[in-house]
């Protein structure tokens, strides 16, 4: 089967994907992966074809630019009171893809001819939703957290219909350009639903709950971990870092956006040095709370602009982080506790979800964070004996999994039916 997957977003978005895509390849079908060009190597590096999608400025993956990202971690002072000028992430990214929205979809267009079937993350569903429609395939869909809920209810049809209405404008000018039919005026996920299209949830059972909205078409199959040499050996000076001491709690906010200023990193960092020293605690500051100067730390802090958590978190006594779905995985299976500041959308759920797990103390929203709060949390989260048995408890169940193996086997079951069924129809006109 040629099967074309589509993946937009982040390095946490995109690797899982490239995971599931390599396994689909050793398993005799033909893959072509689609993602923003700085994900050209990655995919290379697994030996699948590689498709470029046009990629707006939240795509360009610059150093510099993901410091910025990163930066949205930063959001108020010292104590937390503030808030940040920068427009919010989702409706960045919304104004992104409407900004490359006509040569993006153009170009998964072009990823997608020949494809038997369309594979796709969450950020990707509506481009490949109007690939699938277009190109007449099944779409499947991916999930790295349960769909939003309401008192254990999916997202009511009507909210979705509003933010269909929002976007369907700027998406129907795109289409307009390249000589394709007005999109309807229903929101069509809604319609993939009651078709039952294939979701695959890419996260363990032993952590997540089952979604709200559930059936033979919903599968979670455990995380997807792409296990590899993609990352760069650690820095010497971390590795010298790390033997020097008693294992540091290690504090990074993932790939947060607003608006980039220098000073509210500068503030963060602050805030994050000052609850360390509260706590008694080593750290190792990652991505946008790494721009300082050594002589800005002190000596029981290090700050490192990027590693691979696989090769960093079972190191550490505890783990700082937005609570990210690809962060609380890596988390998880390196058996350490969390400290969950979640920023937006599927982040409090985690935060909530880990800590009813027994695996992280209580989420601090980011709007309520303080120097006060943080060291308290990290005391506990790195004192806390029963706190890191229960975490090595989850690591030994996530390891056990193998939800990419899983996801391929459910794939290929799926799509069997699906060609079998598109066969007798075929036979009965």
């Amino acid at each position: 089967m040629r099967v074309t997957v589509l993946s937009v977003g982040s390095r946490g978005d995109v690797h899982p994907l490239i995971g599931f895509a390599r396994a689909l390849a050793a398993a005799g079908h033909e893959v072509r992966f689609a993602a923003f060009p700085k994900f050209e190597r990655d995919v290379a590096a697994n030996e699948l074809e590689f498709a470029p999608l046009a990629e707006g400025r939240l795509g360009r993956g610059t150093r510099a630019d993901a410091a910025e990202d990163e930066d949205g971690a930063g959001r108020g002072g010292r104590r937390g009171a503030g808030r940040g000028r920068g427009v919010p992430m989702p409706l960045r990214f919304l104004q992104d893809s409407r900004s490359v929205g006509r040569e993006r979809l153009a170009d998964a267009l072009g990823a997608g001819e020949g494809a038997d079937a369309l594979v796709a993350n969450e950020l990707a569903t509506l481009l490949a939703w109007q690939v699938a429609e277009q190109r007449g395939v099944p779409l499947v869909r991916v999930r790295y957290s349960p769909p939003p809920a309401i008192a254990g209810r999916p997202v009511a049809g009507a909210a979705r219909q509003l933010g269909w209405l929002a976007v369907r404008p700027w998406l129907g000018s795109g289409r307009r350009e390249l000589g394709l039919p007005a999109l309807p005026l229903r929101e069509p996920l809604g319609r993939l639903d009651a078709r039952r299209t294939l979701e695959l949830y890419a996260y363990s059972p032993a952590v997540g709950p089952e979604p709200a909205r559930k059936g033979p078409w919903t599968h979670v199959t455990g995380y997807w971990f792409l296990d590899g040499a993609l990352d760069p050996e650690p820095p010497r000076r971390l590795l010298e870092f790390l033997a020097d001491g008693a294992a540091p709690v290690c504090i990074g906010f993932g790939s947060m956006l607003d608006d980039g200023a220098a000073s509210t990193a500068r503030a963060t960092r602050e805030l994050v040095l000052e609850a360390l020293e509260r706590a008694g605690q080593r750290g190792v500051l990652l991505g946008g709370l790494s721009a300082a100067a050594a002589s800005e730390l002190p000596a029981s802090a290090i700050a490192v602009d990027s590693v691979a958590h696989d090769r960093l978190f079972e190191r550490c006594a505890a783990v700082v982080h937005h609570g990210g779905a690809g962060t609380v995985a890596a988390a998880l299976r390196a058996g350490v506790p969390s400290v969950i500041v979640p920023h937006m959308i599927d982040q409090h759920g985690w935060g909530r979800r880990v800590h009813q797990l027994g695996a992280a103390p209580a989420p601090i929203p980011r709007r309520k964070l303080s120097a006060e709060r943080l060291a308290e949390a990290i005391s506990a989260a790195a004192g806390d004996a029963s706190m890191r048995e229960r975490a090595g408890e989850l690591a030994q169940r996530i390891r056990e999994e193998d939800g990419i193996s899983r996801a391929v086997e459910v794939f290929e079951r799926h799509m069997g039916r699906a060609v079998a069924h598109a066969a007798t129809e075929v036979i009965n006109s």
